[in-house]
């Protein structure tokens, strides 16, 4: 199935100063770890971001090959067309956004497939297996109009799979004042992942691990250096890459505290 792969890069920060999509580690930046994720999965990438992000973005875009090596990435891995979108189109009356609502509407129109991958750029720990449980769901339900998380956290909304079919849902709900990812899923037919299926595929919850403060970013940093849980592969020849690929690539393993989320 052809994916377009959306990154939700619009978010100002406004929370505690420091814009987190300007977060680097190890030489590279947060966001791009998260477009050469989507790499490999989609035919092409669409970057939804706002007016002031659009510029450090465009940058990043240009070394995306640079860091794809600093990473040890697989040359057969290719790098698919990437663009970027303002998701600053979008006008409702007062003074507040709708939040990551607007990215995935703009997304949702630029992209070139009907379903799209859609993940957030504050996600470091999205991983592999993730990722590929999504994308083996819509694959198995292609009638399904999006393929979500639900876990004993919630919906974890920023990571799915969404069709097009959402954006007229999305128009309405915009309409109404509703900017809530969640009140428009079930508009269509969903096909809901469950932390049974979680648990099955050995998906810990730190892939729902998002960064909202400088804590988190301080949080963030700790367990990538570590390892979510020093698990290992093969994949790749030790390197720069080598904890991005144990995390990339890790399962789930017992002995992680994950309360201490």
């Amino acid at each position: 199935m052809d994916l377009s792969g959306i990154l939700l890069a619009g978010g100002k920060s406004k929370r505690f100063g420091p814009n987190k999509i300007k977060i680097i580690s190890d030489g590279v930046p947060l966001i791009a770890d998260q477009i050469i994720k989507l790499c490999f999965f989609c035919d092409e990438i669409i970057v939804s971001s706002s007016l002031e992000n659009q510029d450090f973005i465009r940058a990043i875009l240009g070394k995306i090959k640079d860091y794809s090596r600093m990473l040890k990435i697989p040359g057969r891995m290719q790098i698919p067309p990437i663009k970027i979108v303002l998701d600053e189109n979008i006008t409702i009356e007062g003074p507040t956004g709708i939040g990551p609502l607007a990215g995935i509407y703009t997304g949702l129109k630029k992209s070139g497939n009907d379903k799209c991958l859609i993940i957030a750029s504050d996600m470091p720990f999205i991983s592999y297996s993730l990722m590929k449980l999504i994308v083996n769901t819509i694959e198995e339900n292609p009638e399904a109009d999006s393929v979500i998380v639900r876990n004993k956290k919630g919906i974890e909304a920023l990571c799915g799979i969404y069709s097009k079919n959402y954006i007229k849902i999305i128009e309405e709900s915009i309409k109404r004042g509703v900017y809530k990812i969640s009140k428009i899923l079930d508009s269509l037919e969903v096909k809901w992942i469950d932390s049974r299926r979680l648990r099955e595929e050995k998906i810990d919850i730190y892939n729902f691990f998002n960064i909202n403060s400088r804590k988190d970013i301080e949080k963030f940093v700790q367990i990538y250096n570590k390892g979510v849980n020093e698990y290992g592969t093969d994949r790749f020849s030790s390197g720069p890459g080598k904890k991005w690929e144990n995390n990339f690539y890790r399962r789930a393993d017992k002995r992680v505290k994950e309360k201490k989320l």
